[in-house]
């Protein structure tokens, strides 16, 4: 019987390429899809995000229905009434309240 042996190199390299190798692209992340928090709750949330200019976090509905829902992280300002910005890294996503799933701080 003949006990196979791995040298050092060749399980140092079987590492390597096991740290960096990327998932295939047939897998997507979906994110997790939060509960629908009440209309009064996502505008004080709103209000007091914007009063204090913190980052939040927010779940946004798509505008179609052949998009997918979105997580962000970021301040959150308001454009117009109804009509909110939200900014992380070099992306804007503008978003109305209707589209707002959940909001947290």
């Amino acid at each position: 019987m003949k006990i196979p042996k791995h040298s050092l190199i060749n399980r140092g390299t079987a590492l390597w390429f096991s740290l960096f190798d990327t998932p295939s692209n047939n897998q997507t992340m979906v994110p997790r899809i939060l509960p629908i928090q009440p209309l009064f709750q996502r505008r004080q949330f709103l209000n007091r995000a914007i009063k204090e200019r913190r980052e939040v976090f927010v779940q946004l509905m798509p505008v179609h229905t052949d998009g997918q829902i979105i997580n962000v992280r970021g301040p959150l300002s308001q454009l117009h009434a109804g009509q909110y910005v939200i900014q992380t890294g070099n992306l804007s996503y503008f978003f109305k309240l209707a589209q707002l799933r959940y909001i947290a701080g």
